[in-house]
């Protein structure tokens, strides 16, 4: 059963109708439960929830079709953009492939207490063919309002919070070793769609450039995703991703189906302050 991925605790008290010891004994029953309740709540926090942006850091990584190398992909969180709110960049271009050209610039401003984007930019090229978009998400009047090469700040009411495909890299790494599935609300070219993940108990060891080739303890994700048309390199449908079963929860691995077989996204490169495989 998929769950909401915000979750609220309530403890509510009242006086009884026996008096002032009674009242005492109770209170202090209760005092003694609230105590063990939110001790029970940072714990089983601590545990599900993975605090993973961090200014500074970079992971580089290498999309591969089979043994073909496809491309490079840098993720890179820069520095903060206001209250709980950060900048991350994501860029993608294409190897020396036949028939593939692509070079895309992504800058996102995301929400890092709820986990949703609040501002998207991205410059792309596909072969002679240029693209610029951006848009600004209000989660207070819960409203988009998008701007391209053609259209100029179009509003669209009553949105919920969503993701595009930086911030939900960033939702699974967070939520990686919850233990649970959920569904993360994604917008596109066809409107809102989504992507279900389950973030299962299970353990691999994987070993990957990024981490020195050395073999690291991995928690798996197990995802499906449902985004049109508009999913890059089609696709659009079940993936498998390994994160480190640490803090960072960086991913080494994801193997993702496309419209013709499979590519896998393998680290390359890590930076991150602190960190080490």
């Amino acid at each position: 059963m998929r769950k909401s991925i915000t979750a609220r605790t309530s403890f509510e008290y009242k006086r009884g109708s026996r008096g002032t010891q009674s009242f005492s004994i109770r209170a202090l029953v209760g005092s003694v439960l609230v105590a063990l309740l939110v001790c029970f709540s940072l714990s089983a926090n601590a545990q599900t929830r993975r605090s993973v942006f961090q200014s500074g850091e970079q992971l580089v990584y290498k999309v591969k079709f089979g043994f073909i190398k496809l491309g490079t992909l840098v993720i890179k969180t820069d520095g903060p953009a206001g209250t709980n709110k950060v900048n991350a960049r994501m860029q993608f271009w294409t190897a020396e492939v036949p028939f593939l050209d692509t070079h895309d610039n992504i800058q996102d401003v995301i929400d890092t207490h709820a986990v949703h984007l609040v501002r998207f930019e991205e410059h792309s090229r596909n072969g002679d063919k240029k693209t610029n978009k951006t848009f600004m998400y209000d989660d207070v009047a819960k409203t988009l309002t998008y701007s391209d090469d053609n259209v100029s700040n179009e509003v669209t009411s009553d949105v919920r919070p969503f993701n595009d495909a930086l911030t939900l890299f960033f939702n699974l790494r967070t939520w990686s070793a919850s233990g649970q599935s959920y569904s993360f609300a994604m917008r596109g070219k066809d409107g809102e769609k989504s992507v279900s993940a389950h973030f299962t108990k299970l353990e691999s060891d994987q070993d990957s450039p990024g981490t020195g080739d050395n073999s690291v303890k991995t928690r798996v994700v197990e995802g499906q995703a449902d985004m049109g048309s508009s999913s890059p390199l089609g696709a659009n449908g079940k993936f498998t991703m390994y994160v480190t079963e640490d803090a960072a929860a960086i991913p080494v691995r994801i193997d993702m189906k496309i419209a013709v077989g499979s590519i896998s996204i393998v680290l390359d490169q890590v930076q991150r302050a602190g960190w080490t495989p």
